[in-house]
């Protein structure tokens, strides 16, 4: 279904309301990824649960804007709230860019806590780290990459060879959706223009309520940075919790079923009431990840 904005502009959005709802969570999603990656998260999750997942300006259904950054973010988030959230509780999740974004209006925007019981970010980016890989080879592989993949979805090559979802692990009625996606060119320039806005997003500081980070065991990459990285993103909150699921991935948290389960019950579980040693989580790692994201980021600098 579509959401009709002040404006007359249309947002792409996906609601379920049950009628014994006593609570709600409304999903942010990834840097080129659709509302339906949310598919096994949103079956998993209980009867008395709903959720609002959508698609942001630019992606699927949703009208292009030419304005985007934060504030006009944060407007949509309060939009779809006040639209189809209204008094209930209310979970904030994103995953990857979403997970920042979802933190970020739960910090910056006035009032945006309020009636929140919880933030939960999913393998979220980190935009410190993100501004510290400008201009070098991971950079100019992520930007060439979002290139080739609009051409190649202008000329029909990517129905054959899709960047995401490659398993297709979803039901086929998501899987034949999600492909539909990542076919339009228009996917990839808006990705390639929420890649180079969020070089410019400030870092998170601080947010005054209880959050949980789950992070994928495995990263493409060097696992030890990542979890370095991810281990830092808890501290914004004093009461929070680092979850690793094993054996996941980035897309995988999401999209392989035994995973999405895992982070269905963290959305609808008790929000943590102090915070937690990340190491914890992951016994012996924590601190040796966090010297090597510290010695890779002066590197990069």
């Amino acid at each position: 279904m579509t959401h009709e904005r002040p404006d007359g502009s249309l947002v792409e959005v996906d609601v379920k309301i049950p009628p014994n709802a006593r609570r709600m969570v409304l999903l942010d999603n990834g840097l080129g990824m659709a509302h339906e990656y949310w598919d096994w998260v949103c079956e998993a999750l209980p009867a008395d649960m709903g959720y609002v997942r959508f698609n942001r300006p630019g992606y699927g259904l949703s009208t292009p804007s030419k304005q985007y950054g934060l504030d006009r973010h944060f407007e949509l988030v309060q939009e779809l709230r006040e639209t189809y959230v209204g008094d209930l509780p209310l979970v904030l999740a994103g995953h990857s860019l979403g997970g920042y974004l979802i933190a970020a209006y739960a910090s910056l925007h006035p009032d945006a806590v309020k009636g929140v019981t919880a933030v939960v970010m999913i393998d979220a980016t980190e935009v410190v780290s993100l501004r510290y890989s400008r201009r070098t080879e991971v950079d100019r592989w992520s930007r060439r990459s979002m290139v080739m993949e609009q051409v190649y979805s202008g000329t029909g090559l990517s129905v054959f060879r899709p960047a995401l979802n490659v398993n297709k692990q979803y039901r086929p009625e998501i899987n034949r959706s999600y492909l539909a996606f990542l076919a339009q060119p228009s996917t990839w320039a808006t990705a390639g223009r929420e890649y180079r806005d969020a070089m410019t997003y400030p870092e998170l500081a601080e947010l005054d309520c209880p959050l949980t980070v789950i992070t994928a065991e495995n990263n493409v990459g060097d696992n030890a940075i990542h979890h370095g990285v991810q281990a830092r993103l808890p501290l914004i909150s004093a009461r929070s919790r680092h979850h690793f699921v094993d054996g996941s991935d980035h897309e995988s948290l999401l999209s392989v079923p035994e995973h999405a389960r895992e982070v269905a019950e963290l959305i609808a579980g008790e929000p943590p009431s102090e915070r937690t040693d990340p190491e914890q989580s992951r016994p012996g790692k924590g601190r040796q990840a966090e010297e090597s994201a510290a010695e890779r980021e002066k590197e990069l600098t």
